[in-house]
């Protein structure tokens, strides 16, 4: 009775098992890099490497975008590997190459150099992104929305803890000192993690979702966990599927959208009469508010299923816009900003999702491969679309945010018209 009592009994409880919460501690790891190493690390490294080596800080950033889309294509490959090859081992090798180019990367003293290891940076970590999802969809193929919503916690805490953190190590230790540390931080997580990751919770002799089977049936039947038309499906027959593109254009919208909002915050913020020290003060409570968010979004899905959240997501994302836009006082402003926050912390959690519940179990890999990657291509839009609305409107954000509630609400559309079957 005492073994039942710690099993798992729904799909929105947190009863995980000793070895589930350490697979979601390791997942909360990798999605804290994912976030720092690739997005976030951006709000420093520009002005750092200029103010050290008196390069042109614009010019780096201006790398960034296309280091973005090695990062996308290197995604698809790691991917792609995870199909051949051991999780734990595609895992532990992109986070000891990653941490060891990170750890050299403080060394480059030159614009070729920089770029070099921006590009090897966003080359493996990209695998972080799929690594995650992929052991907490084999660990809780059921309750993947709450297990996710844990796991994802990490990303927000990257903006809120690691900038920070790291913007005064490199004042406080050294500029070089601060990256190899890092660097080493990254490359012990990747060590240790050879022998503490485990791919599935039957190597350790538990359950998925840690519930008993027959519960997790009743629970689960009308999720697809595993079906015969996904156990061998391959790279066309997801590109077939009317929901693979539903969900990868429909989320690739809604995703472009939340990249594009927060790459602009501060900025925004700024345009509307805030201080830099205000927008950067509105930022971190954003940030903060994405922690809580993000379990909130996998609790809401495990109640209501991923396209009701998804849905309920994309919507609270553009209600945001539409305060900030029209936002003339300081109370309407901080809703807005909270709505920001929340749609921060749910983002990361909202695809792996849907694609298990549309896919199934055995179809994951191979359909989150195609999807995430598709999403991803539309994602990085974001910075195009915005920089030429940016450039019509003389510098006015309400053209651009206008223009990403419209797409907001095209990609729900397209989720609304997901259907049960992978058709």
């Amino acid at each position: 009775m005492k073994k039942n009592m710690r099993m798992s009994q729904s799909l929105t409880d947190s009863r995980f098992s000793g070895w589930g919460w350490s697979m979601i501690f390791f997942c909360m790891i990798i999605y804290f890099l994912y976030a720092a190493l690739t997005t976030d690390v951006q709000n420093l490294l520009p002005d750092a490497f200029a103010a050290h080596y008196g390069l042109d800080a614009h010019v780096l950033l201006a790398y960034a975008t296309p280091a973005s889309i090695v990062g996308i294509i290197g995604g698809f490959i790691f991917s792609r590997m995870l199909l051949k090859i051991s999780t734990r081992i595609v895992g532990a090798l992109t986070l000891l190459v990653s941490g060891a180019a990170f750890a050299l990367w403080g060394l480059c003293s030159t614009v070729l150099l920089y770029v070099l290891f921006l590009v090897m940076v966003c080359f493996f970590v990209s695998a972080f992104g799929f690594v995650a999802p992929t052991i907490m969809t084999d660990w809780f193929p059921r309750k993947k929305g709450v297990a996710l919503g844990w796991a994802t916690i990490g990303a927000p805490c990257s903006c809120a803890f690691f900038i920070p953190a790291f913007s005064a190590m490199l004042e406080q230790i050294g500029f070089k000192v601060a990256f190899v540390i890092v660097g080493v931080a990254i490359m012990i997580v990747g060590a240790i993690s050879l022998v503490w990751v485990k791919e599935t919770p039957e190597r350790v002799g538990r359950y998925p979702d840690n519930m008993e089977p027959q519960l997790a049936e009743k629970l689960g039947a009308d999720l697809q966990i595993e079906t015969d038309d996904t156990e061998k499906i391959t790279v066309r027959d997801v590109l077939k599927k009317r929901n693979a593109w539903l969900i990868s254009i429909g989320f690739g919208l809604i995703w472009m959208v939340m990249v594009g909002v927060a790459s602009q915050f501060v900025p925004r913020m700024m345009s509307v009469g805030y201080t830099h020290t205000q927008a950067l003060h509105f930022l971190t409570i954003t940030s903060m508010v994405g922690i809580p968010g993000s379990y909130l979004w996998g609790w809401i899905d495990g109640k209501v299923g991923p396209k009701i959240a998804t849905i309920a997501y994309a919507a609270n994302f553009a209600l945001a816009m539409l305060f900030l836009n029209i936002g003339s006082n300081i109370v309407i402003v901080w809703v807005g900003c909270v709505m920001v926050g929340l749609g921060l912390g749910g983002v990361l959690n909202r695809i792996p999702s849907l694609i298990i519940t549309y896919f199934g179990k055995a179809g994951f890999k191979q359909a989150n491969s195609v999807i995430t990657t598709i999403s991803s291509f539309i994602r990085v839009l974001a910075f195009g679309i915005m920089a030429f609305l940016l450039t019509i409107s003389q510098g006015n954000y309400t053209l651009p945010y206008t223009v990403f509630i419209v797409a907001e609400v095209v990609g729900i559309i397209l989720l609304l018209l997901l259907k049960k079957r992978t058709e």
